[in-house]
This record gives C-alpha cells, structure tokens and sequence, in this order.
C-alpha cells in the first residue's frame, strides 16, 4: 500500500511539473504565435496597400513617388504621408491629437481606411460603407501601415530645418519652368486643385487658375504671394471658401501641413513663381514659421 501511495505521490507531483512548466512556457508561445499570425496579415496588407494604396500615398508610404495604376506612370501623390513620424509616433501622435481622436493609431487608421475621407478626396474602402475591401481587408492593412512604426522611425533626429524667412520677398528668384514638375509630380498640388490652365479641373481644394488675382483679395494687407505662401506653410490659418464639393473644410485643412519640411526655398520660389506668373514677390506681410 504505501508503495502505491508513494507511486501516486510522484505521478502527481510530475503532472503538477509539467502543467507549471507548460504555464510558465504558454506566454511565450501564444507571443510566438501571435506575431507569427500578425506577420501573415501584415504581407497580406502589404498586398492591399500596393494595390490600392500606393497610387494616393507612395510606394513605400511617404508620398513621395506615385504611379498611375493603369499607365505606370510617374504622378503627383494625392494621399498623405503615412510612413511618417507625424501619423505614427507619439501618444497620441500630433496627426491625430489634431483630430481629436481619442483611441489606439491602429484603431485610427483603421477607422479612416473604412470610412475614408470623402470631402479630402478619399474614398470609402470598406465593404459595409459600399467600397470593396472586406474587413479583414481593411483590418490587414490598417496592420500594415502601423507596423512602419519602430525605434528608428520614432527616435531618429527631426528633420532639419528649413529657415524660411518671414517675407515671402526674401525668396530667391523663382524659375517658372521648373514650378510644372514640382507641382504636378514632386508635390502632387494637382490631385486636389486641378490644373491651374483647366477652369474646373480641381477635384479637392479651389482651383488655381486665378490666385494671382484672387490671392490678393483673400486676407487684408496681403499680397496674393503672402497669401500662397502662407497658405502652403500654415494651411489651416485661412480656410478658402469655395471646394468643389462645397464650401471647404476646416480647420485643420485637408491640406498636408509639412510642406515646410519637405520644401526647400527655391521649390517654393519656384511653385509661385509658376503659379502667380512673376519670377520676385512683393510683400506686405509677415509669414512666421514654424
């Protein structure tokens, strides 16, 4: 008898071994699963935003280099930034503490991805709302653009500076015929206000057509270059009355605010140069910045 007892003794104690020893080890394998799941869906986001995504927010998220989807060619980035500290880092992160949103950036981002952002020129992705992504479409996706943020995105230096002077007089001289390529493609300024020689053709933000003479009328004791110029650094200061779709939004603007990091002094000479038909800008005002 007390050798069955003593057999049964260890049998339990055993058993107890092995459950405690396959709790201590549950956490690790549920992470190991979980991130080996999340690692499927995020390729399979990737697959959506390539095919979706990338033609509005760039190739690799940043809203730099966009392609046509039916000719491959090179165009303007419609989209913001979505590889970018602004959206992703920082709790809440300074995009979206703008919105006043309150929850996760995932939950953000998935939230605009289902909905879209139809007077910004967005689309409605989502199934239930009539677009054509399922939900796990749309949750797979909103995986992957959350998963750009890492240490090296969120802990690197800011940008440098640019130093922009408070007078839009002080600009270099603006050259005209590069103000094309830097608004169509390298900026993208055509996807929302359309082409300034085509009345009608904006299909976001005003037309640009007339803004050397509709500029000057838009803020007391600005010129039409004051005005463009702080409209492109600060977009949500003035609000233009007219959009396509009705009056325009805001604030905050539709409008990217980071211009101001991403321009140098003579893209933006340039820009206005193109789009105000003067190669210098008079000045009546301070554009302080940031």
């Amino acid at each position: 008898m007390q050798i069955k007892i003593a057999i049964g003794t260890i049998a339990f104690m055993l058993t107890m071994i092995i459950l405690g020893f396959a709790a201590l080890s549950e956490p690790a394998r549920l992470q190991t699963y979980t991130g080996a799941r999340d690692g499927r869906f995020i390729e399979k986001g990737a697959e959506v935003f390539e095919a979706n995504c990338a033609t509005c927010h760039g190739v690799n998220g940043k809203a730099e280099e966009c392609y046509a989807a039916a000719t491959g060619e090179q165009i303007g980035c419609q989209g913001l930034p979505l590889n970018n500290a602004d959206l992703l880092c920082g709790n809440p992160p300074p995009r979206i503490a703008a919105q006043g949103w309150e929850g996760t950036t995932f939950d953000y981002i998935r939230g605009t991805v289902t909905s879209g952002r139809p007077w910004n020129g967005m689309p409605t992705w989502a199934q239930e709302f009539g677009g054509p992504l399922q939900e796990d479409q749309v949750y797979n996706v909103a995986l992957f653009v959350s998963n750009w943020q890492n240490d090296e995105l969120c802990s690197g230096p800011p940008p440098e500076a640019v130093a922009w002077p408070t007078s839009v007089a002080e600009l270099p001289e603006g050259n005209p015929d590069n103000g094309p390529q830097l608004y169509n493609v390298t900026y993208g300024c055509t996807a929302c206000h359309g082409n300034p020689a085509e009345t009608g053709s904006n299909l976001v933000g005003p037309w640009l057509g007339e803004i050397a003479s509709i500029g000057a009328t838009r803020l007391d004791g600005y010129t039409a270059a004051d005005y463009m110029y702080e409209s492109i650094l600060h977009p949500s200061n003035f609000i233009a009355p007219d959009c396509p779709n009705g009056p325009c939004t805001g604030p905050p603007s539709s409008m990217p605010a980071n211009f101001g990091q991403r321009m140098s002094l003579q893209d933006m000479a340039d820009i206005l140069s193109y789009l105000l038909g003067t190669t210098t800008f008079e000045s009546t005002a301070e554009v302080v910045y940031p």
